[in-house]
């Protein structure tokens, strides 16, 4: 349980993915530890995911550390229980449907061309600064609306200053990290209530004019400030997709066959015009690159949860009361599950092999179903996106990677490439 007072804190903060990697090979699937002053018993495998996934054992409400609960800004619905959750999540979803995300579909394919445009005009550039770019562009422009190059560049500053903050010390003294992650969660606050203002008067095709104008169950809607907590929650989500992008253009690099594989696969079906739903559906083994790259980089360590009352799991007590969350980056190296995962395959997600569907908690780096829980909720719109990129970039370009180092550094969240993933772009004559 570590120190008296701070527990494992310092440990758990300085590397939270290789802290539970280093426990799970001391103890296994279920350990526990004190971390943010908490009490905590760590869930992982299929038996850990189906023990947390029962709504009888596990509580979402009050379970959030209060550091991560104050730069979310609040309580959004991820918080949440019961009749409630279910009727925001009820409308949360229609924002992000098949029929929402192919309205969003020309914008994210026009974002990514002019972003890949100018990387190419760069010579050598750091994808990872490139890539955080065109996440926000993306999410803002989807969720939002349209965003001017210099209010980008402010807007991935802060949403850079929040995610330190959840992996730093929440010592609230001016210079900190965890102080500059609250202010700059302010100013974000104060530009996306700006925003919703703008669409309460006005509904346009986007994102948070679904959200304002749609009803849940018994005529539940969204206030004024239950949609800056979601719109915040949705945009910290669609950022950090900058990681599968990353991964793609790097295992494309170091993996010249499937390169040529995705590259047929895209001129076959998708090489002109512009991507629809139907489009990318044709390209599978670009899916299942986005798939593997969900798998395989560590971007989410755990969902938070709460132990509702005392039961079991492998043979262990879980107390009433204690946080229970569940290791979901554990999960995704499953070796149960997945064969030699510590390889990037993407042909375990292939229908031949199937991996993902060995257990219904084998694949579930974003939650486990149903969507109207507490499964994520740009699931299938965080495919899409990398999969319009991945078709936009193997359409259009070649690339190469000089040598550099791609450990990661541990105190960002996600992890990056402590080389700043270096990438020479051209286009394709």
């Amino acid at each position: 349980m570590g120190l008296p007072l701070v527990g494992e804190t310092l440990s758990f903060i300085s590397n939270v993915f290789g802290f539970l990697e280093t426990r799970q090979k001391q103890y296994g699937n279920i350990f526990k530890s004190n971390v943010l002053g908490r009490n905590v018993v760590f869930l992982a495998g299929t038996e850990g995911a189906e023990a947390f996934y029962n709504e009888e054992n596990i509580s979402r409400s009050q379970a959030h550390p209060p550091p991560v609960v104050d730069l979310f800004g609040g309580i959004n619905t991820g918080m949440l229980d019961g009749a409630k959750h279910f009727a925001l999540k009820f409308i949360e979803l229609k924002a992000f449907d098949h029929s929402a995300i192919a309205t969003y579909l020309p914008d994210l394919q026009q974002l990514m061309e002019s972003g890949l445009s100018r990387m190419a005009q760069s010579g050598e550039f750091s994808a990872i600064a490139e890539l955080r770019r065109i996440s926000i562009q993306c999410i803002w422009n989807n969720v939002l609306g349209s965003v001017s190059d210099d209010d980008t560049e402010t807007i991935v500053t802060d949403y850079g200053s929040v995610l330190r903050g959840f992996v730093s010390l929440p010592v609230p003294i001016t210079g900190t990290p965890y102080a500059r992650a609250r202010a700059a969660r302010k100013r974000l606050f104060a530009r996306i209530k700006g925003v919703i203002r703008q669409r309460r008067a006005q509904p346009e095709n986007d994102g948070i004019s679904r959200l304002l104008t749609t009803k849940g169950p018994d005529d539940v809607m969204f206030t004024d400030d239950e949609a800056v907590l979601e719109v915040h929650h949705m945009v910290i989500a669609g950022f950090i997709v900058y990681g599968l992008l990353a991964e793609s253009i790097r295992q494309l690099a170091e993996q010249p066959e499937l390169r040529t594989r995705c590259r047929r696969e895209v001129q076959e079906n998708a090489l002109v015009g512009q991507l629809t739903l139907e489009t990318l559906s044709k390209l599978q083994t670009c899916t299942n690159v986005i798939l593997e790259a969900k798998r395989y980089v560590p971007l989410v360590p755990f969902a938070f949860g709460r132990a509702k009352r005392k039961f079991f799991c492998s043979g262990f007590q879980i107390p009433a009361g204690w946080m229970t969350y569940l290791a979901l980056s554990l999960n995704n190296k499953d070796r149960t599950i997945y064969k030699d995962p510590d390889r990037f395959d993407p042909d375990r997600f292939s229908p031949e092999r199937a991996e993902h569907r060995k257990h219904p908690m084998a694949f579930i780096p974003q939650g486990a179903e149903p969507p109207s829980g507490h499964r994520c909720l740009g699931l299938d719109y965080s495919t899409f996106l990398g999969v319009v990129f991945m078709a936009v970039l193997l359409r259009d370009y070649d690339w190469e990677l000089p040598p550099q180092d791609f450990s990661y550094n541990w105190k960002t969240l996600p992890p990056e490439p402590r080389g700043g993933l270096r990438v020479r772009l051209r286009a394709r004559k």
